[in-house]
């Protein structure tokens, strides 16, 4: 139920003010829900188009950028080369919805809808051509085989990893959790990019209106009238912040960035993607995004010479099937204190190192080794 009024709310007052997740969703005034007057909603739909991302979103937003300053993740802008509409099934008034941000009302792209898009691009770009088709060197990407909506084979080992598995009723595959975090793309503020508009007022046109109506069962005829449907999508030129996460495995991480940029870039995310809708491109990187990506864990191992050489003692022992607790236990000794004059980045690359080789379960060594990292990552 849309908290309508009998008035226009906001009068002479700036619309910019307005929280537009809200306005759209729930605050349309009651001319537009009963079509009482066809300019109401042209109206409406133009102030909401003028409403400016809040004053403290900003803050939140730098918040959240810092909070994923982990060797554990992998963050990139990308920019809408067109209009963008995500989620235009959900409720609003103009019955074609769009995905706002719950608390500040700006765009946003929902981490299960990325997920989703990539799962489905890989699967059909990287899979078997035809599930009756033995491919050995595209069995890893494929997805999982449904019958109706029961899932009868599991998918590749490598779709697995990435997105994660449903149970089998014959249980030859047993339900598991993706290893990579898909965040929510949050819409990068104006002070961080070039301030493009946030939304942008569009039309659809029905021109066979009785054929669709029917169901079918009308033919559809060039005498109709046209019914122009108006709603509210992403402006062109929009940017936003994806954010991947898979702890302990950078390469799988760097695999996940390239699937999600290349579904963003030919596939699009959301609706009327054949139109052109939903399409994204990859930013260069800018500010602390480029210095992360200059200088990434398996950089600072490289040129960090007391990384390089735990590396080198670390692969060793795995070599030689030195158990863990030994080899933490020697690392305490000989490796401890030189770890702990790290700084910044070194530190960041050492928690990662540590990450990959040791994987103590229980006892105290395990919590010697929680208390170190914890150390490691102030």
């Amino acid at each position: 139920m849309w908290l309508a009024s009998s008035r226009e709310r906001w009068g002479r007052s700036a619309p910019e003010q307005a929280h537009a997740g809200l306005e759209y969703t729930r605050g349309a005034p009651l001319a537009v829900l009963r079509n009482e007057d066809p300019d109401a909603r042209e109206n409406w739909l133009a102030r909401l188009a003028r409403c400016k991302e809040p004053a403290r979103y900003a803050h939140a937003y730098r918040r959240w950028r810092q909070s994923l300053h982990s060797p554990d993740t992998l963050c990139f802008t990308v920019r809408a080369l067109g209009r963008v509409l995500v989620g235009h099934g959900t409720s609003a008034a103009t019955r074609v919805g769009l995905t706002l941000q719950h608390t500040w009302g700006v765009p946003v792209l929902p981490g299960s809808a990325l997920k989703g898009l990539t799962a489905h691009y890989v699967q059909t770009v990287y899979g078997p051509e035809a599930d009756d088709r033995e491919e050995p060197e595209r069995e890893p990407f494929r997805g999982t085989t449904w019958k109706d909506t029961r899932p009868i084979r599991a998918p590749g080992a490598l779709f697995r990893r990435l997105f994660g598995a449903p149970d089998l009723d014959d249980s030859t595959g047993k339900a598991t959790q993706g290893e990579v975090i898909f965040h929510d793309a949050l819409w990068v503020p104006a002070e961080e990019g070039r301030g493009a508009p946030m939304l942008a007022r569009d039309v659809l046109t029905v021109h066979q209106r009785r054929y669709y109506e029917s169901g079918g069962q009308e033919w559809p005829v060039d005498f109709d009238d046209p019914n122009p449907v108006s709603f509210l999508t992403v402006a062109p030129g929009g940017r936003f912040l994806v954010a991947l996460e898979a702890p302990g495995d950078r390469p799988l991480l760097e695999r996940a960035e390239h699937y999600v940029k290349e579904a963003l870039e030919h596939w699009g995310l959301g609706g009327k993607t054949a139109a052109g809708y939903g399409r994204f491109a990859r930013e260069e990187p800018m500010g602390d995004h480029a210095s992360a990506a200059a200088r990434s864990p398996a950089a600072v191992l490289q040129s960090t010479p007391v990384l390089a050489e735990l590396k080198t003692w670390l692969e060793d022992q795995r070599a030689r099937k030195v158990g863990q607790r030994p080899q933490f236990q020697q690392l305490e000794r000989d490796w401890k204190e030189r770890l702990l004059e790290l700084t910044g980045e070194g530190r960041q690359a050492a928690v990662y190192l540590l990450k990959q080789y040791f994987n103590l379960k229980r006892g105290e060594e395990q919590q010697r080794m929680e208390e170190l990292l914890a150390r490691l990552s102030t």
